[in-house]
């Protein structure tokens, strides 16, 4: 992969095969504590298959004001949701600033980048289809079941308010295909996160593909990524 920086964003970005080359742009988004060089292997697989790759620097992250250590506690409270909200406010500038059209993007997300990735589809009803890997697109369901989990109270009402205005399930749907992917055994994001926005779309749309992998815990693997490969290449056609 190739870096590249354009103020304030640095980004990676990898050209697709030739032979099999498509229009279409996936955008994939990193996980909690990750980096964007961790997905180069997923990267280099997808444009294998004919698609162009973006895998963006993510604030807080990498070279853009990075935490001294992601995973204390403090640190977690404080930051995670601040981080997926503000990556999903950049998304506007960010496309447009690397002139990719919405209607070419294909959003990719894994733990919270799943959650960028599903927060910025829930605003942005033009962009081609989002796939989410272990994150959650029913944010303030979400943080209550890490509370609820980590033995601290209620969300703050401050805290619950800017969750709202970004929770997927408090947002009008589009039509774009939907593939959500998460293990069964997770320990680290809530599967009932997914279980929530599947209920909520299929309440409200169609082309919503919900796979849940036995025994898994918060891992990508194999068996995901050929999933993965098969609904982008069913996208393409």
């Amino acid at each position: 992969m190739r870096k590249h920086t354009i103020n304030p964003y640095n980004y990676y970005s990898i050209q697709p095969n030739k032979q099999n080359e498509s229009a279409k742009v996936s955008i994939i988004y990193h996980g909690w504590g990750g980096s964007a060089l961790g997905y180069r292997d997923l990267a280099e697989e997808l444009a294998g298959e004919g698609f162009n790759v973006v895998v963006p620097e993510i604030i807080y992250h990498d070279t853009r004001q990075k935490l001294a250590d992601h995973f204390e506690s403090k640190t977690v409270q404080d930051y995670f949701w601040e981080t997926i909200m503000t990556t999903i406010d950049e998304f506007h500038d960010f496309v447009n600033t690397l002139g990719i059209d919405k209607e070419n993007v294909i959003l990719i997300g894994s733990s919270m980048g799943g959650c960028i990735a599903n927060g910025i589809f829930a605003r942005e009803p033009m962009v081609e289809g989002l796939v989410n890997m272990n994150g959650s697109g029913s944010f303030v369901l979400t943080e209550r079941l890490f509370r609820e989990r980590d033995g601290r109270g209620d969300i703050p009402d401050q805290l619950k308010k800017r969750l709202m205005d970004y929770d997927p399930v408090d947002s009008e749907p589009g039509l774009s295909p939907v593939l959500l992917m998460h293990g069964d055994s997770d320990a680290i994001m809530p599967i009932e996160g997914q279980m929530d926005y599947d209920r909520y779309l299929k309440e409200n749309r169609r082309h919503v593909d919900f796979r849940v992998y036995e025994g898994v815990n918060h891992q990508i693997t194999s068996d995901m990524i050929g999933d993965l490969i098969r609904w982008l290449n069913g996208l393409s056609k």
